[in-house]
């Protein structure tokens, strides 16, 4: 237990620790009450994106009043210290308690409600949260609170043009993560509610819909998978009300989902567990897509593609492909795929590349084979970008005379713009 002062405020014990500073139980030794306090990290504290990301949180969380949302008391500055303070919400959180196992049916809809109305508020001041996930619910003796908007993001309008650095990095944790989240895509409020269909789903059954045994996986299920059906993994009966709100929820398409968070706290008010249907039905939602087996098409640039630039994505996961088809297509570079190294190498000997993404685990011919072919051949060498889950992958000395780069999985969209971007620069010069 600490003693620490920090302005006047006691600190008592550390409640947790994130990416962006510590949270402590302290008190106010001026108003006598326990508060909750959010330090900014001293590693960040002089990173003016970083101080203007905190104090956006703050602000962000500042606009809202609702009993289901912890309460913004100050914003305060101590030497070098820049912090929150905030009610403290005692309680543990909804991921404590599904470490458990699964609510009863009528707790789970009644916690859920809770975090609908929270959400309703946020998307109501132009606000979405981004990460709603049981560590981001507290649940208290009366109620829940949602926590952490440290990541939403403002959706108010903008004269500017939105870059894929902005509008294509993904933000949010993988389990619970929107389709359109695992893309890289922009999000609105319905990507709240996908989220919350999984939380959802997770307190009726114990278990998340989507898990994969490595983020990529997980990611890909999101994007690809329905999840199991509620009736087989669900250990109590359901009304139907309820399976249909949650998979209405989980639709992957957002205007398959509930119109607002409103809506669904309607939805989940009207679930009536005496006769095991609701008490007046919410609207049918639409019929959902049979399981998908394959990718989406890759898209293709919607305007004429750029003179001379052409790219191949080598890579055996279909997940990795469509995130950086999705930028290419976007920059309007046209590009071809190989999901193995020898169809790597058959394309590359069929074309002229000015860039090439090269997973070095693949079946067929691994990328160091593709390395290889491009060392022998006698062709200009196009910009290679190395793709690899292996951290602090190392590369020979000949190697790096025709690697112009390293892009870590799982992938970040504005780590892969940033590359297709200087390839146009040096290009065009």
């Amino acid at each position: 237990m600490s003693t620490e002062l920090l302005g006047s405020y006691r600190l008592i014990d550390r409640l947790g620790a994130g990416g962006m500073g510590e949270v402590w139980r302290a008190e106010d030794t001026r108003l006598l009450r326990s508060v909750a306090i959010k330090i900014l990290s001293e590693r960040i504290a002089n990173d003016p994106e970083w101080k203007a990301r905190f104090l956006r949180e703050a602000r962000t969380i500042a606009q809202m009043n609702h009993p289901n949302i912890a309460t913004i008391y100050s914003i305060e500055q101590e030497a070098e210290k820049l912090f929150i303070v905030m009610e403290l919400v005692e309680g543990e959180s909804l991921a404590t308690v599904l470490a458990r196992g699964p609510l009863p049916p009528q707790e789970a809809v009644r916690m859920m409600q809770q975090v609908a109305e929270a959400l309703a508020e946020a998307h109501e001041k132009g606000v979405v949260h981004r990460d709603v996930k049981p560590d981001n619910v507290i649940v208290g003796k009366r109620s829940v609170k949602v926590l952490d908007f440290g990541i939403a993001k403002q959706l108010v309008s903008s004269t500017e043009t939105p870059t894929l650095t902005q509008a294509g990095l993904i933000v949010g944790t993988p389990f619970y993560m929107s389709p359109e989240q695992a893309l890289g895509k922009p999000v609105d409020a319905r990507s709240d509610l996908f989220s919350l269909g999984v939380v959802l789903y997770e307190a009726l059954t114990g278990k998340r819909p989507f898990e994969g045994e490595s983020v990529t996986e997980t990611m890909m299920n999101i994007i690809m998978q329905e999840a199991p059906d509620l009736s087989t993994t669900s250990p109590a009966s359901l009304p139907p009300s309820l399976v249909e709100i949650v998979n209405r929820a989980l639709q992957k398409k957002p205007e398959r989902r509930f119109g607002s968070a409103g809506e669904m706290v309607d939805a989940l008010a009207r679930v009536d567990f005496k006769t095991g249907s609701a008490a007046k039905a919410p609207a049918k939602p639409p019929k959902i897509d049979a399981p998908t087996v394959a990718m989406p098409s890759a898209p293709q640039p919607a305007q004429t593609p750029i003179p001379g630039q052409r790219a191949l994505i080598a890579d055996d996961d279909p997940v990795t492909r469509y995130l950086i088809a999705n930028i290419l297509a976007q920059r309007r570079i046209a590009f071809d795929e190989a999901a193995n190294g020898a169809d790597a190498v058959k394309a590359l000997k069929a074309h002229e590349y000015t860039l090439v993404f090269l997973d070095l685990m693949m079946p067929r011919v691994d990328g160091w084979g593709v390395i290889d072919f491009l060392r022998r051949s006698k062709t200009k060498p196009p910009r290679i970008v190395v793709i690899t889950g292996v951290k602090d992958q190392t590369l020979s000395v000949a190697d790096r005379e025709l690697v112009s780069g390293l892009i870590y999985k799982p992938l970040d969209p504005s780590e892969v713009d940033r590359v297709v971007q200087q390839t146009l620069s040096v290009t065009a010069g």
